[in-house]
């Protein structure tokens, strides 16, 4: 048994399985870290002859070795790395089995709040957090429900994990894009529903670099910039918590866009980074959420050609 692991954390894991989870790749930086490994990680049959059926087999199997049943806390390090590699195999492995999986694990661990709340913080640091190599919301969510309905866990920590299953699961890619109220520059109000219009939403700070940078990819793209003055897109820029004065940081956005802030908007939408992107498509559906300005622009003018 390999008793030291090495977690490298790469740039980004390339999740390129559209029938299967919905997945965001994220782009944390690398770091190298050594951990005592929990168990030794299941290997698949080799006689299973296709990388679907081997992740299968380990979404099926992989947790075997460790005793779920056991009231002590692990090593929450190590569970990080041994659900890091859980995860992996979601990239090939078919949908229904993977949240077949996650669901019967959380169902095990009902019965022991200690190790289920170590496996949501796993989940978090693996699925949601800032060091996320990838998001998948809908296995994230399901070791939400789990925790909030744990009555053995703090009404304190449950609170916390109650407040990101509301938010996440109101704004889930494929759910209706919801409804929100934001002030313009003028300081008039507005609202955004979501219309046949495919509309690219950041949400950020003017002062951000990443924003700035942003900003100017999405003003220089002829294509889209061609879009927008046909009405097949619209572009809104948000500002969640504004400060003070914050109508004069946005003097010289585009004047064909709509800009404005929102002090409750990350009550509303799933907002993790700093800039977040959404696409809200034509049926007003979230068709992408998280992903890069590049990302945006591409799913939004692909929504304007299957929409004629």
């Amino acid at each position: 048994m390999d008793t030291l692991k090495t977690i490298m954390t790469s740039a980004c894991i390339l999740l390129a399985a559209p029938a299967m989870l919905t997945t965001t790749c994220t782009a944390s930086a690398q770091e190298q870290l050594t951990v005592q490994a929990l168990f030794e990680y299941p290997v698949a049959p080799e006689e299973l002859p296709t990388m679907t059926g081997k992740s299968n087999w380990l979404m099926q199997n992989f947790w075997n070795p460790l005793d779920l049943k056991s009231k002590e806390a692990v090593d929450q390090a190590a569970l990080n790395h041994a659900f890091k590699v859980y995860v992996t195999p979601m990239r090939w492995a078919d949908r229904e089995v993977s949240l077949s999986s996650v669901d019967n694990l959380v169902k095990q661990l009902q019965k022991n709040p200690t190790l289920l709340l170590q496996f949501t913080k796993a989940a978090e640091e693996n699925l949601y957090g800032p060091r996320a190599d990838v998001y998948i919301d809908e296995v994230y969510i399901k070791f939400l429900e789990g925790i909030v309905k744990q009555k053995k866990i703090s009404e304190l920590q449950r609170s916390r994990y109650e407040r990101q299953l509301k938010i996440l699961s109101g704004s889930l890619q494929g759910s209706p894009a919801p409804h929100f109220e934001f002030e313009r520059a003028d300081g008039t109000i507005g609202e955004y529903y979501p219309m046949s219009t495919p509309t690219i939403i950041e949400f950020g700070d003017p002062d951000c670099t990443d924003c700035q940078l942003d900003k100017l990819r999405l003003d220089t793209n002829l294509k889209l910039g061609d879009a927008i003055d046909k009405g097949k897109v619209n572009v809104m820029f948000i500002m969640p918590a504004p400060p003070e004065g914050w109508q004069e940081k946005v003097k010289d956005y585009p004047s064909k866009w709509v800009v404005g802030a929102s002090e409750d908007i990350d009550d509303i939408y799933d907002i993790r980074l700093t800039p977040t992107f959404y696409v809200i498509g034509g049926d007003g559906t979230i068709a992408a959420k998280n992903i890069t300005v590049d990302n945006a622009i591409n799913v939004a003018l692909s929504a304007t050609e299957a929409n004629h």
